[in-house]
């Protein structure tokens, strides 16, 4: 498969509900715990793909992701979860850099 394409990213602030509504955890051969608080999303995509990834960027170790159909309920996703809101319509063709969205 073609490389990820980071579409849209924010740093995780103040404003944002944190840890947010929903509960990550890393499951390994340590055992099940939760992630630590995540410092940022970022919403990737591979070309050739339809679907969008809601990538969970935490403040130390590897991070985790959640699939979705569209760019929308990406978008969605990162609202419920962490009242993250976009600042603008957002297109779905792929902006170059990556924008940021905030609210």
């Amino acid at each position: 498969m073609s490389e990820f394409r980071s579409l849209l990213r924010v740093e995780l602030a103040a404003h944002h509900l944190r840890p947010g509504r929903t509960n990550h955890c890393i499951s390994d051969s340590s055992g099940i715990r939760d992630f630590p608080p995540f410092k940022a999303l970022e919403i990737c995509s591979y070309p050739g793909d339809s679907g969008f990834y809601l990538m969970y960027e935490p403040e130390v170790g590897q991070g985790t992701d959640t699939h979705h159909e569209t760019l929308d309920d990406a978008l969605h996703q990162a609202k419920w979860e962490f009242n993250v809101l976009p600042s603008k319509t957002i297109s779905s063709k792929t902006p170059s850099p990556p924008m940021n969205w905030m609210g």
